[in-house]
């Protein structure tokens, strides 16, 4: 062998040498790599097993809660309730010995139900605190492991990413060890090009290797001390203890700085203290912090439209319905904004597409042979309640209950703002009915004339159970305690085939009191309907004020409105 062969052989042994040796670190890194791999894998693994059993649980807790709580209101309670009116019968009467005995039965029934004990009952009032009682029932606990639940499946979801990503590096590696032993099979500078190019993988995936180990000793883990504050503070607002909530939260962000939901819920409470100016900073935190939800930009909107940053709202409830144009609640909030900013020209707008997508939900159920959202009909008539409030703040007639701007922020001229919020509040009220009931919307037709409403109390019927006296209140006042109420009213015109009446206690309708009709009746006749709870002998009316509306084919024909004294 000469000595340039000898020269190329031994280069040949060199080269030979090198890519063994690298060969064997690319499968040590390799051995290294499945390692964390499987590291990874594993905590995933556990994580979204853990995620699955808090799931179960929280599911478990809250159906089993509201379960006890329904069974300790309705049956416990309502019980107790009834005892004691017999109690009082019998101690009007003078019966003593049926006094001690429904005493003694009441004593028991209360020792029965966890919501009737001390911790829950106030005896002074005989009532339960509900909200407390749901609260340490399961509204915390359910609430705590639903949150350990997101935290362990986002810790789960981390993790399978970072192993994921450690699959396609062992596949690179893989890649690079067969350069290597390719480049020993060739001559000549092109077994460098393989060389370079699996060393470029290997230097790729040791850089990407250090990301991924940053990332699993970054992995969000989960925040107990945060959650259990978060969780508490949902349970403090439940019971309206907003500032105790607050607290709960404060602590919750401390621990956890981009806790979004926490920065929610603590603008729920901060709005809920009538604190709209950090009920806005919170949901923008919560906003920042990627808890980027709907109900996030909703309820953002609609505290910019409180406060009066009527702009920011539009912009705020565009974000959502540009996702979604569906959501009637944000529309909602968006027609009466424009409104507000006295841009009557898209508030028609923005009414005239809410009314058209409720069409349109009501007719993809009908021909579903399904029935409607309920929610479609709660934020139809939450629409209306929301023009309520700004005519009564344009009439400097604020009830407790109201939402909406002061007048000093409306723009435009207030008489014009308030004929159309009236227009468009009846216009929705018969759209609601009217698609609820018929499932077309209203059209225009003669209707009934209704004489302006009586309230008052019956007090004569003969033997056909017709009235024969009626007691009128001069002031539409009853005083607490009262029972029911008597509407006497009379009309003239086409007898209507429908009538439906609304009642709406403090701002809110109050299903249980809904009235549908289909009686035949004759013009110029007096006619009499009864509020109550006819279903139970326990509960009367509570204070506030009742408005109450009828409507004849859709039509609504008369309104009027008493109240029950505190």
């Amino acid at each position: 062998m000469s000595t340039e062969e000898q020269k190329k052989s031994d280069a040949y042994d060199r080269f030979d040498k090198m890519i063994t040796m690298m060969i064997a670190s690319v499968a040590i890194w390799v051995a290294i790599t499945v390692y964390f791999q499987n590291y990874a894998a594993n905590i995933s693994e556990q994580a979204r097993r853990r995620a699955q059993e808090n799931a179960i649980a929280a599911t478990k807790r809250e159906l089993n809660g509201t379960i006890q709580s329904s069974y300790e209101w309705q049956g416990a309670f309502q019980t107790w309730r009834e005892i004691g009116l017999q109690i009082t019968a019998a101690d009007q009467s003078g019966d003593k010995a049926a006094v001690e005995r429904y005493t003694r039965l009441q004593e028991r029934i209360a020792s029965l139900g966890e919501m009737l004990g001390p911790e829950y009952f106030d005896s002074i009032i005989g009532w339960p605190d509900t909200y407390k009682y749901e609260a340490d029932t399961y509204l915390v606990e359910s609430t705590r492991l639903n949150e350990i639940y997101f935290a362990e499946s986002e810790l789960g979801r981390a993790t399978d990413e970072t192993a994921d990503s450690l699959v396609v590096q062992i596949t690179l590696l893989t890649v690079a060890l067969s350069l290597y032993g390719l480049s020993t099979t060739l001559k000549g500078n092109v077994r460098w090009l393989f060389v370079i190019i699996g060393s470029g993988i290997v230097g790729l995936c040791v850089l990407w290797l250090s990301w991924s180990m940053i990332e699993l000793l970054a992995r969000p883990e989960v925040n107990t001390s945060a959650i259990n504050a978060y969780s508490e503070g949902v349970g403090l607002a439940h019971q309206q203890k907003y500032d105790e909530a607050i607290a709960k939260f404060n602590f919750a962000v401390a621990e956890k700085p981009d806790y979004g939901k926490a920065y929610y819920q603590r603008g729920f409470a901060n709005f809920d203290k009538n604190d709209i100016s950090a009920a806005i900073k919170d949901f923008e935190s919560a906003r920042e912090a990627g808890f980027d939800s709907t109900n996030t930009n909703w309820n953002l909107g609609w505290a910019y439209y409180i406060s009066g940053q009527f702009q920011k709202g539009i912009e705020t409830d565009e974000r959502v319905l540009n996702q979604d144009p569906r959501i009637l609640g944000v529309r909602m909030n968006e027609a009466i904004t424009y409104l507000s900013m006295g841009d009557l020209t898209n508030s028609q707008k923005q009414y005239d597409l809410l009314i058209q997508e409720a069409e349109r939900q009501v007719n993809e159920a009908r021909n579903n042979n399904t029935q409607p959202s309920a929610s479609l009909w709660f934020y139809m008539d939450a629409g209306t309640i929301d023009l309520r409030n700004l005519i009564d703040q344009l009439e400097s007639n604020p009830k407790p209950w109201t939402e909406a701007p002061t007048a000093n922020m409306i723009s435009g001229d207030h008489t014009v703002i308030r004929d159309f919020a009236f227009q468009q509040m009846v216009r929705l009220k018969e759209t609601i009915v009217a698609l609820e009931y018929t499932g077309q919307l209203p059209t225009a037709q003669e209707v009934m004339q209704v004489q302006p409403f009586a309230f008052g109390q019956i007090t004569g019927t003969d033997e056909q159970g017709l009235v024969t006296n009626f007691e009128v209140s001069p002031n539409a006042s009853f005083p607490y305690t009262t029972e029911s109420v008597t509407v006497e009213y009379s009309y003239s015109g086409p007898p209507p085939q429908q009538v439906i009446w609304k009642v709406y206690s403090n701002g809110v309708e109050d299903q249980s009191l809904r009235v549908v009709s289909n009686e035949d009746m004759s013009s110029n006749s007096v006619w009499y309907r009864t509020f109550g709870y006819d279903y139970t002998n326990v509960f009367v009316l509570t204070p506030g004020e009742y408005v109450v509306e009828l409507y004849a084919d859709s039509k609504l024909v008369q309104t009027g409105t008493f109240h029950i004294e505190e």
